[in-house]
């Protein structure tokens, strides 16, 4: 028997391609497992189409083999490239690393990809247990070892860990503060995904946001996501009509401002842990280039 805590990395993924990932078998032989009920999540039969989520437990009645990524597949980390990438730290001590991931900078593998956070934090035997959009910056948290990495997964799933971000968003925003709560769904788009509002399928989503300074055309803004759903704050900002500089994606053209930023206009700026070894832990970045 093979038992499996699902961490933030892998949420929204589906069941047959988690366990495909997981181990050495093919996606075929991964949905069989599932028919025949040879897999649980949560300690009930589930479908191979599942959207895991985080903190579920996969209990898997059969000996699989482990996955082990080829050299062909698996980008090549040098003592130097490690050295790069260590320069982006702002924090360790002998469980933890938080980085301030810059924007551009992958946290995990896929098509395209060249090299990812994740590579750097797999050659040290580390993990990730949670992450950030490709184009977002800012802090990400890095287990050293499985105590930890269950502890922090326990703590995003039971809300005991703060997340505050900074966006630079398209308008004036007349609110100094308030609560977005929109549920919100995933669909695939032809080969990409895309997050839209949905009140009748969607998965809850709620947003805090307030007022930090406001420009002639722009506005700053503090939010802080309450749930951690897929692109979250970037559908959330443009629902309420102001969305996140230069990303074109869920703000069309008319937010693409080059000339004032290069990057999409959002930072994880903040995260605080409760309880970390005792005691409430603050960890917190430089001011992004966009303020």
């Amino acid at each position: 028997m093979i038992s499996i805590v699902v961490t933030q990395e892998f949420a929204n993924l589906r069941l047959d391609k988690f366990i495909c990932k997981k181990f050495d078998i093919s996606f075929a032989l991964a949905q069989k497992i599932i028919r025949e009920k040879k897999l649980k999540v949560n300690e009930k039969k589930a479908d191979p189409s599942y959207k895991i989520e985080t903190s579920d437990q996969i209990t898997i009645f059969a000996d699989l083999p482990k996955r082990f990524e080829t050299k062909k597949n698996k980008a090549k980390i040098s003592v130097e490239k490690l050295q790069k990438f260590l320069t982006n730290k702002i924090f360790e001590d002998e469980n933890l690393i938080a980085i301030d991931k810059p924007s551009g900078l992958a946290t995990q593998g896929g098509s395209g990809i060249e090299i990812s956070v994740d590579d750097f934090v797999t050659s040290q035997k580390w993990q990730l247990v949670h992450r950030l959009d490709k184009d977002t910056s800012g802090v990400l948290l890095i287990a050293k070892n499985n105590e930890t990495a269950e502890f922090l997964t326990n703590a995003f799933r039971d809300k005991l860990v703060k997340k505050t971000y900074l966006a630079l968003v398209n308008g004036v925003v007349k609110k100094e503060n308030g609560t977005i709560n929109i549920p919100l769904r995933k669909k695939l788009l032809g080969k990409n995904e895309k997050v839209s509002p949905d009140f009748t399928d969607g998965k809850e989503a709620i947003t805090k946001f307030k007022i930090l300074k406001k420009f002639s055309n722009y506005t700053l803004l503090e939010l802080n996501p309450l749930t951690g759903r897929m692109h979250q704050l970037r559908v959330h900002c443009k629902e309420i009509g102001h969305p996140i500089l230069n990303d074109v994606k869920y703000g069309g053209k008319e937010v693409l401002k080059k000339d004032l930023c290069k990057r999409l206009c959002l930072h994880a700026a903040k995260i605080e842990i409760e309880n970390y070894n005792g005691q409430k832990l603050e960890i917190a970045t430089v001011a992004p280039e966009f303020i």
